[in-house]
Parts: C-alpha cells; sequence; structure tokens
C-alpha cells in the first residue's frame, strides 16, 4: 500500500472503525468499498481539504518551507503570496528579540474565500461522481482538513463552525454522494465531525 493509501486509510477509520465496517475493496472512484454489520455495501471517497493551492503545497511537497528560506525553490504561483524574512520573537513582557532564524509569511483567506474553497472541493467531486464513479452502490464523500478550514483568530474559527454547524442541521446539501462529512483536525489535535449531507 503507498503512502497515500495508507493516509486515506488512517482518515476513514476516524469514521469508519474497523470493529464495524470491512473493507471489501481498495480502489480508486471510490476509494475503498466497505461492507457495514447489516451487510449494506457502500463506497467512500477521501479526499483533503486546503484553502489554496499553496497551503496544499506546503503540505504535500517536503521541505517546501525549508526549500523557500534557502531561495532553492518557490513554484510560480506562489512567488507574490509567499514572503520570506526573518523572525522577531517577542517575549512576556512585550519586547522584540531579533533572531538569526527565518520563515515564510503568507496571508490567510477570509472567511469566505475558505467556505468557497470547500463549495469548490464538494462541486469537483460531484462532477466527478456523475462522471467517474461506480453508481451501483452509495457513496460517501469524506473530507479532511488539517487546520487549514479554522486558522487564525478565534473569531474567524467561531464563525466557520457556526456556518458548518447550521449547514448540518439544515442538512439542504445538493448531491449525489449518501453522506458528507467533514473531519477538521485543530490545532489541540481535537477533531471535530461535521456531516455537511447525511441520508
Amino acid at each position: 500500500m503507498d503512502k497515500k493509501k495508507l493516509e486515506e486509510l488512517e482518515l476513514l477509520r476516524k469514521v469508519y472503525p474497523e470493529n464495524e465496517y470491512k473493507i471489501i475493496k481498495e480502489n480508486e472512484k471510490p476509494d475503498f468499498v466497505l461492507l457495514d454489520k447489516k451487510n449494506n455495501l457502500f463506497g467512500v471517497e477521501v479526499t483533503k481539504y486546503f484553502d489554496t493551492p499553496t497551503s496544499g503545497r506546503f503540505k504535500n511537497i517536503p521541505n517546501y518551507t525549508n526549500k523557500l528560506i534557502n531561495n532553492g525553490f518557490i513554484h510560480k504561483q506562489d512567488i507574490n503570496l509567499l514572503k520570506v524574512g526573518e523572525l522577531v520573537i517577542v517575549d512576556d513582557n512585550g519586547k522584540e528579540i531579533s533572531s538569526p532564524d527565518k520563515g515564510v509569511l503568507r496571508e490567510l483567506p477570509q472567511l469566505i474565500e475558505r467556505i468557497n474553497a470547500l463549495k469548490k472541493i464538494v462541486t469537483e467531486k460531484n462532477k466527478k461522481y456523475n462522471q467517474q464513479y461506480d453508481k451501483s452502490i452509495p457513496i460517501d464523500l469524506l473530507i479532511y482538513d488539517s487546520g487549514d478550514l479554522t486558522a487564525g483568530f478565534e473569531i474567524q474559527r467561531d464563525q466557520i463552525l457556526s456556518y458548518l454547524n447550521k449547514q448540518e442541521k439544515a442538512n439542504t446539501l445538493i448531491s449525489p454522494f449518501r453522506k458528507i462529512i467533514l473531519l477538521i483536525k485543530e490545532f489541540n489535535k481535537n477533531i471535530i465531525s461535521i456531516k455537511l449531507k447525511s441520508t
């Protein structure tokens, strides 16, 4: 099993535990075919949320930050979005202390941009469902966010989670997927599960 499939399996098991769901097939389109305890067969497509392609590169290109700091490599789309600079440490008294270390600065997308990125993922997966997926079984969509969606100020996090919780309660999302489940891993390592669509 390659690294990508292992990551998908790890995410799958956060929602569909091994003692309740048996993997019948590891696939593509959908990624997994499962059997529940009532012998119901269904598929699960696993995908990751990134607020921007830049964020995806930070998480998917090994040592991307170090390459940026050492002027080794920058993706052409990131040239005007990322800035390398010296870090300044602020002590408990508010005094700034210079540091020899460097870091990479980028502007975080605003709330509406993050929600739109999530909607775009669902829209693209909906299109693929109609063109590429095995329609002989119901399929769930599992979207995993490793921190981009709720990053930043507490007020933004609360606004985003409030919006998503309202969507979960309304359950009005139109999609050919049977369920759409969003997993958000926060910086404290807690995982929030939100059903954007349920049966």
